[in-house]
């Protein structure tokens, strides 16, 4: 009778005790807030972990790279040197990630869309951070001499991973999708970790996965939407999951002459001139963010109602676009799949 209750205790005795180790070793969901720079490119991420480990190092190494592969402000990037005519420069694989996706939104936008409008974006003085309005603006006879070098068919990787271009001129311009490519590449890095709520924000670009499980609420991601062409703008609210957000505008990366006109950094690269349409601002969300970076400035740039027949065919994609009408006011348009996901609008 002694042996069984000295057994039972002793088993009640090692019960408890793995109980109480189990209870002592269970690690917390902690809501981790990162921010940082490489190169060019600022951002920020939140994401919820167990692991306590510091993970901005490797996201900082990470965001440099992308930065040295295809920024055109870095003079020491692969897309620099290329356009500098350094032959022996070997492209990278996010280099030849990001070439790919700016060469499909090139095809699917009839070339409106076109990286190759490095020498018109240098010639109206957009070439470099921060933006600096020029002295004197190119002729037209200037412009047409610059366009000869403009065209993305003009360009391709080869097998041995060079970029051959049909003269040493062209310039490649890949900023329209280095902010979201930088943001698919820090997603991808978290969930290699195994993390699988996050956060990723560069500038305009965003990307969304899970929630914030911490607070219990999902990540609120802001959008854009502007009603003057000043810092008088509405801010639309959503509410994304599984999902990648870019914003381009024309109201914010521009310089005025001494006349009081306006010059905005997108190039429309069959008239050589910046964009004048009735484009305000294009929000895309899709399931990469280098996805809806490149298609939100391809939205700006082929106007209003053919961005309407393209998300027509995409359904894939919600869109909120603002633009001003022929009697200047401002009007937003919005895809029905893009609806469910607004919380609110505040004015700011």
């Amino acid at each position: 009778i002694y042996a069984n209750m000295n057994r039972k205790i002793l088993t009640l005795c090692l019960g408890a005790l793995l109980l109480f180790s189990c209870d002592n070793t269970k690690k917390t969901s902690k809501l981790y807030d990162v921010e940082g720079k490489g190169g060019s490119v600022a951002y920020r991420v939140k994401y919820i972990s167990t692991d306590s480990t510091d993970l901005k190092p490797a996201i900082d190494s990470l965001v440099k790279v992308v930065d040295l592969s295809i920024s055109s402000y870095n003079p020491e990037s692969i897309v620099s040197k290329i356009n500098q005519g350094i032959e022996t420069t070997k492209v990278n694989d996010h280099f030849k990630n990001a070439f790919a996706t700016a060469q499909k939104v090139w095809k699917e936008s009839g070339g409106f869309y076109d990286p190759t409008i490095g020498v018109l974006v240098k010639a109206w003085g957009f070439g470099k951070e921060p933006i600096q309005p020029i002295s004197k603006l190119p002729t037209e006879q200037q412009i047409d001499s610059l366009k000869k070098y403009v065209g993305f068919e003009k360009v391709h990787i080869s097998n041995d991973d060079y970029v051959k271009k049909q003269s040493p001129a062209i310039q490649l311009d890949l900023t329209s999708v280095l902010r979201g490519y930088t943001v698919d590449v820090i997603s991808d890095f978290l969930k290699s970790k195994g993390i699988e709520n996050f956060y990723v924000k560069v500038d305009s670009e965003g990307i969304v996965f899970g929630r914030d499980i911490v607070n219990n609420t999902p990540w609120k991601v802001e959008a854009e939407d502007p009603y003057e062409l000043n810092n008088d703008y509405k801010e639309v609210i959503l509410n994304l999951n599984n999902e990648s957000i870019s914003t381009d505008e024309n109201y914010r990366r521009v310089w005025i002459d001494g006349n009081g006109k306006r010059f905005v950094h997108i190039i429309n690269p069959f008239t050589g001139h910046p964009m004048t349409g009735e484009m305000l601002s294009a929000t895309v969300i899709a399931k990469t963010a280098v996805e809806s970076d490149a298609y939100s400035t391809m939205f700006m740039i082929i106007g209003l109602e053919k961005s309407k027949e393209f998300l027509a065919k995409h359904p894939e994609l919600k869109a909120l676009l603002v633009y001003s009408d022929h009697n200047n006011e401002v009007k937003t348009y919005k895809t029905q799949n893009i609806e469910p996901l607004i919380v609110s609008i505040a004015q700011n």
